[in-house]
């Protein structure tokens, strides 16, 4: 699995999300008729007296059974929004993914080279696992002389990179100089042929802080004093364009190094 594979895969499911969310929201507005409701229970082999509801989406029809604990309500276009955050959520998830993938399969060849950035200096791990790496070390070579302590490395340092997070722009540019890549922003800004980064970064900046309202805040908006829940406004056109925008993110970025 590439990088690129892994984000496809992950983004595809964020515009399921998105797809979803337009495709079965209720646009029905009156009840459903008796003649209908008899003839489609006597063609289901479900008793005539059935309380079922009908829902009328723009992509379906969704027949709620009796008994379901779904009703009309739960189509509602406000009840969706809930796709509209996960959406938000994934594709940020698509993204620290794609770095992640990057940045582990390249990062210990890119610490072997001589001269090295600042970001690669300044990589630690944590003294526990150092000495971890020294007692395996040990043991292996009790059993095998010719065992590399390379790999037992490469397995610390790309567990300690996968606690870490790579959604904001600093968080990236930091991700890329760990292999050795240097100078992203004048890249991606030659590659888009912009007048400047900045866009960009204040983009990638306020969808990273949507997802972590989400994540972390469960959307609602914060009240100093008492006050009823309520939460962050969401509508997927900023959905949809934040989408975009990861994925023309993604593709620069797998042109680029």
């Amino acid at each position: 699995m590439t990088p690129k594979e892994a984000f496809d895969d992950i983004i595809a499911r964020a515009q399921l999300c998105l797809d979803l969310h337009v495709g079965l929201i209720d646009v029905r507005r009156r009840g459903i008729r008796s003649d209908w409701k008899e003839s489609f229970c006597g063609l289901m082999h479900w008793p005539k007296g059935s309380n079922i509801e009908r829902v009328d989406s723009r992509d379906a029809v969704v027949v709620l059974r009796d008994g379901c604990k779904l009703t009309r309500s739960s189509f509602r276009k406000e009840a969706l929004e809930e796709l509209l955050r996960s959406a938000l959520v994934v594709a940020v998830s698509a993204l620290d993914r794609y770095v992640h993938e990057r940045v582990v399969k390249k990062v210990v060849k890119a610490l072997s080279g001589k001269d090295l950035n600042r970001s690669q200096r300044e990589l630690a791990i944590p003294v526990s696992d150092a000495l971890r790496i020294q007692s395996t070390f040990r043991k292996a070579m009790r059993n095998n002389p010719n065992v590399r302590p390379a790999n037992e490395v490469r397995h610390i340092l790309q567990e300690s990179l996968h606690q870490r997070t790579f959604q904001s722009w600093s968080e990236i540019e930091s991700a890329f100089e760990l292999v050795g890549v240097n100078g992203l922003a004048g890249q991606i800004q030659a590659a888009r042929h912009a007048a400047t980064i900045q866009p960009l970064k204040k983009q990638l900046g306020d969808i990273a802080r949507r997802r972590n309202q989400i994540v972390h805040e469960g959307d609602l908006v914060r009240h100093r004093r008492g006050g009823q829940p309520k939460r962050h406004p969401v509508d997927r056109t900023y959905a949809k364009n934040s989408i975009s925008f990861v994925q023309d993110l993604v593709d620069t970025l797998d042109k680029l190094v």
